[in-house]
């Protein structure tokens, strides 16, 4: 399957041979010289594809074909599919039609729906999506504008989206077609999964605007109020919902922002190193910042459209190497209970 892991590869290799995956793993971790506690099969790929008759190579070309579009300093800190620095996102459950039944997981580009099936495939979920056709919209918005914008599912962005959609559903009645989805999914809105599951195109549509250059950079620019800021995030969330703000949103939204405007101006601080005070560049200080303050929208700022602070000496950003080694988590910020 395209963007299989290994050993989601090297499970469905042992039932097709009447083996456990027990068996084919005690096997590969011996013919592989890894540690027999807790190996890591995705480094034996060489081996899995020995086993399992596939070409030299497969698994590190798939790698590089559904690698994730990464911010590193080879192309000045803006997303591409680097080579080098590139990654694939977490792995994740396949659809089981694709999968002809079998249980695997994949690290493919896109999201949580199959588009050849209309399923929904995460967390081992196997639920029909057909009947709503915004599914496949929000997908496909998905595997393209997000993807190439380095958005994945675990990334931050789309948990960010969840958590706002989540405050306002709190305090708010549900418009129909949630209720509806609800029902035919036989799920109920009680959580950020929960809001996942029956508001992923809205998520997904939230999201998209997010992380949009100007909308994000005006969001957290020091140029405008605090204020300001606050009500264009609940206008976005508002308008994508059909609904109106309540105070449980206005109470989150205001503190993502001000947790962001914060980050920003970290950012315009920092430093080359330890051992000079000559500023870094913004870009590279903008991903230090997202990464040190835990704010998944500094990723997507535009350095031409906010207001840059006089600099004022503060703590080094990391090496070039750290900051491309860490992965994107997501944001610290909770809806208010």
């Amino acid at each position: 399957m395209a963007g299989e892991t290994v050993t989601g590869f090297l499970g469905r290799l042992a039932h097709a041979n009447a083996l456990t995956p027990r068996d084919v793993r005690l096997h590969l971790t011996d013919i592989a010289g890894l540690s027999p506690y807790h190996p890591d099969l995705e480094q034996a790929g060489q081996w899995a594809e020995r086993l399992g008759g596939l070409p030299p190579g497969h698994f590190e070309r798939d790698a590089r074909r559904n690698g994730m579009y990464v911010r590193c300093p080879h192309y000045q800190w803006q997303p591409t599919a680097c080579r080098h620095c590139g990654y694939t996102q977490q792995p994740r459950s396949a659809c089981r039609r694709c999968a002809r039944g079998a249980e695997t997981t994949v690290r493919s580009r896109g999201g949580a729906v199959c588009n050849h099936h209309r399923r929904w495939h995460v967390d081992g979920a196997d639920l029909d999506v057909a009947a709503f056709p915004e599914y496949a919209h929000a997908e496909r918005c998905f595997s393209g504008t997000l993807w190439k914008r380095g958005i994945g599912l675990s990334t931050g962005e789309l948990q960010l989206a969840a958590s706002l959609i989540c405050a306002w559903a709190a305090d708010s009645d549900l418009p129909e077609r949630i209720h509806r989805r609800a029902a035919t999914l036989d799920t109920e809105v009680r959580d950020q999964g929960g809001v996942f599951l029956v508001a992923y195109p809205e998520v997904v549509n939230l999201t998209t605007v997010l992380t949009d250059l100007s909308f994000a950079s005006y969001l957290l620019s020091p140029r405008f109020s605090l204020a300001e800021q606050v009500w264009a995030l609940e206008a976005a969330v508002v308008t994508i919902m059909r609904g109106s703000t309540t105070q449980r949103l206005h109470e989150l939204a205001e503190r993502i922002v001000s947790r962001g405007k914060a980050a920003v101006e970290a950012a315009f601080g920092m430093r080359q190193n330890a051992h000079n005070k000559r500023p870094a560049t913004l870009e590279k200080s903008l991903i230090a910042s997202s990464q040190r303050h835990r704010s998944c929208l500094l990723r997507h700022l535009s350095t031409v459209r906010i207001q840059v602070l006089p600099f004022q000496p503060g703590v080094a950003v990391p090496r070039n190497r750290v900051l491309v080694a860490r992965r994107p988590l997501p944001d610290l910020v909770e809806p208010t209970p």
